[in-house]
């Protein structure tokens, strides 16, 4: 069973002032929306979507619990404050997921593709990562170059069922020839040898941990985001060391930094390519102090900060 809620969410937060817009935060300029409903021209828009979802990350015998990151998250965004005058926020509701994963990735697929004809930034909260294949479906018509930060490939075969670990596969197969796909952060430790030849088979490229951590920016990734048309960004929050993202279905000892994440996201973004954004796989029922759906939080305002100063397409 899916199903897609609109308005559940209740925004709320710190207020400064009711009528200083310089003072807003982001419960006080958000407009909740039904997607299915309403006809509004996402023009210069961000869109938060949500994907309850831990279906994925149950066939993938990880630790479930990451469909209730969303309104978590949510939480954390409230009482941010409100920077960009040249954008509108719109909170479109959730997708919820109960074990018909499939039907959920097409029924976000439809969603994230009606934000995109009306020229809106989706920004979709997983959920486990499984995320990534409802977000493709929403943009696939276009020549997506894919960039995903994470200590996984997620290329796992899916013959038995797909599941939050074979998306990229499922990608793959879909595009043939036109898959792009770069991923940063892999771990040796996470990934076996066949998922790191299958990446070479479909084409895929990688920068390990040790080199995101080295801030190695190589002539490969330099001339990937280069030679994209538009670029789909997916951030598994497993990618981040453990110390600092403890409430994941997998947690990662030796993962990168948040500083790490931001040098090269700044290189993702500066080339104002960027089409749609998804984080996934923050799990509250492992968190401590709500450090991880803080750091998502965080992350979610840098992208949109980014996407102000240099647009998105």
């Amino acid at each position: 069973m899916c199903e897609y809620k609109s308005n559940i969410f209740k925004w709320s937060g710190r207020v400064d002032s009711a009528s200083d817009k310089l003072a807003f935060r982001w419960h006080q300029v958000v407009k909740q929306i039904d997607l299915q409903a309403d006809s509004i021209d996402f023009d210069d828009s961000v869109v938060l979507l949500g994907f309850c979802s831990d279906e994925g990350v149950k066939r993938n015998k990880g630790r479930i619990g990451a469909k209730n990151a969303p309104g978590e998250v949510r939480k954390y965004l409230a009482s941010l404050p409100w920077h960009w005058d040249s954008l509108k926020l719109y909170d479109a509701g959730d997708v919820i997921v109960d074990d018909d994963l499939e039907s959920g990735q097409k029924l976000l697929g439809e969603l994230v593709k009606i934000i995109k004809d009306k020229k809106g930034f989706p920004v979709i909260i997983g959920g486990g990562h499984e995320v990534a294949y409802g977000t493709f479906l929403g943009i696939k018509d276009y020549n997506i170059s894919i960039v995903n930060f994470d200590a996984h490939f997620d290329n796992r075969p899916y013959d038995d069922a797909p599941s939050s670990g074979t998306m990229f596969a499922q990608i793959a197969d879909e595009l043939k020839e036109e898959y792009k796909y770069f991923c940063l952060g892999v771990q040796k430790s996470g990934n076996t040898r066949q998922l790191f030849e299958r990446n070479e088979r479909f084409g895929g490229r990688y920068l390990l941990s040790d080199e995101v951590k080295n801030r190695n920016f190589t002539n490969e990734i330099r001339n990937y985001l280069k030679n994209a048309d538009y670029i789909y960004t997916t951030v598994c929050m497993d990618v981040f060391s453990s110390d600092i993202s403890c409430g994941v279905s997998a947690p990662t000892p030796f993962g990168i930094s948040p500083d790490d994440f931001l040098f090269f996201a700044e290189k993702i973004f500066e080339t104002g390519k960027l089409t749609a954004f998804d984080i996934a796989e923050i799990n509250p029922e492992y968190d401590i102090d709500g450090r991880t759906a803080r750091l998502g939080a965080n992350i979610i305002f840098y992208v949109i900060d980014a996407i102000s100063r240099w647009g998105y397409r």
